[in-house]
């Protein structure tokens, strides 16, 4: 089966490439050179972005989450945010906007609990 090429395929500014958008950190990019094609935060989060394939994003791993809390404490310890994404960036070793996206993708998961600054994993 022969491509339609009728229709003008679109193009990235940029580099000239057929664009294909992916969405990384709330906003989308051109696959070819990374150049932000769209608006940044038109609707994304830190779960879907986490999950969905093809993307430079994190993905969260729950066995990850539980080193961390281990070495925090416990699986039943509750510890500050700030804590956490500390040690979560450590064990990433990933700046801390990338720790924070994984924060708020196993929140979004039902993996960990938030609340008042704290955090800890969800019971399973």
């Amino acid at each position: 089966m022969s491509e339609d090429t009728s229709q003008p395929r679109e193009r990235c500014s940029y580099c000239g490439a057929a664009l294909v958008v992916v969405h990384v950190h709330g906003h989308g990019q051109c696959q070819s050179c990374g150049t932000n094609v769209d608006p940044c935060c038109s609707g994304a989060n830190p779960g879907s972005e986490a999950m969905q394939p093809g993307t430079n994003a994190v993905p969260v791993d729950a066995a990850m989450l539980d080193r961390v809390f281990t070495e925090l404490g416990g699986r039943s310890a509750t510890v500050t945010e700030a804590c956490f994404l500390f040690s979560l960036s450590r064990a990433l070793d990933a700046p801390l906007d990338e720790a924070r996206a994984v924060l708020e993708a196993a929140v979004d998961l039902g993996l960990l609990r938030r609340a008042a600054r704290t955090v800890r994993l969800a019971a399973r």
